[in-house]
């Protein structure tokens, strides 16, 4: 008999736990609040590429908790125009580059409101961008707060979004230079180096900006190789280069072939070194991410030795 009602007494505390337990996922866990996803690191970083007419970039708004939403929820963006401003008055020196907003005709958004249905997370705010008068060497943001929702409630820290545009296309990003710089009259003035270079978007979809041996430019640095030592590359549609100088590096003739497969430049350039005509070939190839992609690149080159 007692073992009977301690029977009965485990079954009826196991029911209690159950219905404690159904009664918790019944309810929210958290209170439901409308947010911008990322603004809690006040960045959203967006990129824009300049090879596309326009090109969209998207912020996203969330509903927290932990259940799904049980109805439809309209949520209304307003810019803050003001944010960028006030961003780089805190963050960044008068001597380096400052963040400026878009110009109105650069970009548009179909409506200044989005509908996160019932049942759903979050959902998507288009902004569609022309980016043919982006610089590469300019910063660029828009700045966006959560004005209004038709339910729950907005989160009440990090409601603007400050969204850091930046321009990419197919052939920018990291890369790494392999290459020989040789005097064209004295053979035995040569230098082998490799180096990291930052390709930069500039002009198309289809040309790149980049530093000869000099270092790149970093914001606040003293010296500015820019004007001297940047020139552009472009992949022309057969895949070939066209070499073009930035400012006033000495470009005087360049060529070569864009390997699509690899992600990877194989070039060469001539250029005057202050009345020496110099002359660098190389192998410019994209930062890989994994061993495996790495020896595919070392075997090419080494099956493909420079200036042969």
């Amino acid at each position: 008999m007692k073992n009977v009602i301690l029977l009965s007494l485990a079954l009826l505390s196991i029911f209690f736990v159950g219905c404690d337990q159904e009664s918790s996922l019944s309810k929210d866990l958290y209170p439901q609040k409308v947010y911008i996803v990322g603004a809690a690191s006040t960045i959203v970083d967006r990129d824009v590429n300049i090879g596309n007419l326009p090109d969209t970039v998207t912020i996203s708004v969330a509903v927290s908790g932990s259940r799904s939403t049980s109805q439809d929820v309209t949520v209304t963006l307003a810019e803050q125009k003001d944010a960028i401003s006030t961003y780089d008055s805190k963050n960044l020196s008068t001597l380096v580059t400052q963040y400026r907003k878009l110009a109105d005709g650069v970009y548009t958004y179909p409506s200044n409101s989005l509908t996160i249905k019932a049942g759903q997370v979050y959902n998507t705010f288009p902004i569609y961008i022309t980016p043919t008068t982006f610089q590469c060497d300019s910063l660029y943001m828009l700045a966006f707060k959560l004005a209004s929702t038709s339910a729950y409630s907005l989160t009440t820290t990090d409601t603007v979004a400050l969204v850091r545009l930046n321009m990419v296309n197919k052939y920018s990003g990291a890369y790494y230079m392999y290459g020989i710089i040789r005097n064209t009259t004295n053979p035995k003035d040569t230098l082998v180096y490799k180096m990291s270079r930052n390709l930069l978007a500039t002009d198309n979809g289809r040309t790149v900006r980049m530093y000869h041996y000099n270092n790149e430019y970093v914001q606040g640095d003293t010296k500015d190789y820019r004007p001297t030592s940047a020139f552009k590359i472009t992949v022309n549609a057969d895949s070939t280069l066209s070499f073009a100088t930035w400012k006033s590096f000495g470009i005087i003739d360049g060529g070569g072939t864009y390997l699509s497969a690899m992600k990877m430049y194989k070039l060469w350039y001539t250029f005057n070194d202050n009345g020496v005509v110099r002359k660098t070939v190389g192998y410019l190839y994209k930062a890989t991410t994994t061993s495996a992609a790495q020896h595919i690149i070392d075997d090419y080159i080494d099956e493909h030795p420079l200036g042969k």
